[in-house]
């Protein structure tokens, strides 16, 4: 039996609030997607070309799963959108996503796109909210105090003390290997047991969190307490506190870093709350040119900042250092909205003695323009009064 309206509504608000949007972005996904299937996982436009509730194509390969599978692949591609370096506001980056996601930009989707589409979708804001009133009122909190993540304790024999060494950097690291032996048990816990094994040998490591994200949750392991130093980055360890994302690779692209936004919003929120305990600055130090510390930064930072003898390379150079700065900043209290542009007026080009009679003034026809001196002339003809009016006729009668 396929979803109702009011089972889809709950979908959508629990993924919007699953990710860390707001009740204004969860508003703007309602009424897009209402105006793409009116909440039917089961319909297909008038081609047999997209399918159900977000109107998927081909390239969705769960499609045919139901309202939650089409929700979340929605989700899961507009949160690549929203954390891209050409995003918009929300309603231009659904219109993005969904009208032409090849396209470079939400700014160049408005500029060159079916503006209708906006208007269509912001047209089902009165048929959506009393939905969103229900499921998310008026005066709840638009973002939680936390994400949302699972946390368990994996203590590791791994550590010293920091020799009176007071942190003054949150480090990212990769994993660099497989993890994933048994598909029940989050990365990141069997990442930290891996760790636990090192214990002993010629190479024992740890870090102070291990996070993943399997099937969309997030979890995050306790390896080592922060107030001691994790084995990570050799001679700066008494000085750093670590995370690593359990699994990941220095040559993961961006849009793969991207499917995992939400342990790196978690890895971001944890960052901050460190950095508030220790006195650390919660800004990011961002390759190539990062900067002295304090802050956050990753394994390179160690090599190539402060030249302390490692020579690791990650977390790599795609991993979304924009979209973890965004969240730093939101974790921190000190979020700002992207703002819209305001639209570049073009530069006139001009076209040589065409655009000499319509703007420069001649001698011959009294110091005016062709336009002044043909409108004097028609008042003249035809007892009008029109030669000192301005603007153009910009649609006809």
């Amino acid at each position: 039996m396929p979803a109702t309206k009011d089972q889809v509504a709950q979908l959508i608000v629990s993924e919007a609030q699953r990710r860390n949007h707001t009740r204004d972005e969860c508003l703007a996904e309602m009424s897009a997607l209402y105006q793409e299937s009116e909440w039917d996982e089961t319909v297909w436009d008038p081609t047999n070309t997209t399918y159900g509730v977000a109107q998927q194509d081909a390239s969705y390969p769960n499609r045919f799963d139901g309202a939650s599978a089409q929700v979340k692949a929605f989700f899961d591609k507009l949160d690549i959108k929203r954390s891209a370096p050409g995003r918009g506001d929300i309603w231009l980056n659904i219109c993005w996503l969904q009208q032409a996601p090849n396209w470079p930009s939400a700014q160049y989707w408005l500029a060159n796109g079916r503006k209708a589409y906006l208007a269509e979708i912001k047209s089902r804001i009165s048929v959506v909210t009393p939905y969103l009133d229900k499921l998310w009122p008026i005066g709840g909190p638009a973002m939680p105090e936390k994400p949302t993540f699972t946390e368990v304790e994996r203590w590791c024999g791994n550590y010293q003390g920091r020799a009176g060494r007071k942190p003054d950097l949150f480090l990212i690291h990769s994993w660099e290997g497989v993890v994933d032996r048994d598909p029940n048990v989050p990365d990141a816990v069997e990442g930290a047991d891996w760790l636990q094994r090192t214990k002993g040998t010629n190479n024992p490591v740890s870090y102070h969190y291990v996070v993943s994200q399997d099937n969309g949750k997030v979890t995050v392991a306790d390896v080592v307490d922060t107030d001691y130093a994790s084995w990570s980055v050799g001679n700066s360890n008494n000085r750093a506190i670590n995370l690593c994302f359990a699994g990941s690779f220095v040559s993961w692209s961006r849009e793969r870093w991207l499917q995992w936004s939400a342990a790196i919003d978690v890895a971001a929120y944890l960052a901050v709350q460190d950095c508030k305990k220790y006195g650390i600055p919660a800004k990011v130090l961002t390759p190539p040119s990062y900067g002295p510390p304090g802050g956050i930064s990753d394994h390179k930072y160690c090599g190539q900042y402060l030249k302390d003898g490692n020579n690791h390379t990650d977390v790599g150079d795609n991993f979304p250092w924009d979209f973890f700065s965004e969240r730093v900043a939101r974790w921190a209290g000190d979020r700002e909205e992207w703002q819209e542009p305001e639209p570049q007026q073009p530069t006139p080009i001009r076209v040589g003695p065409a655009d000499d009679q319509l703007t420069l003034r001649w001698n011959c026809l009294g110091g005016r323009t062709l336009v002044e001196a043909v409108a004097q002339i028609r008042d003249k003809v035809c007892g009008t009064s029109d030669r000192d009016k301005t603007g153009v006729v910009t649609e006809s009668a």
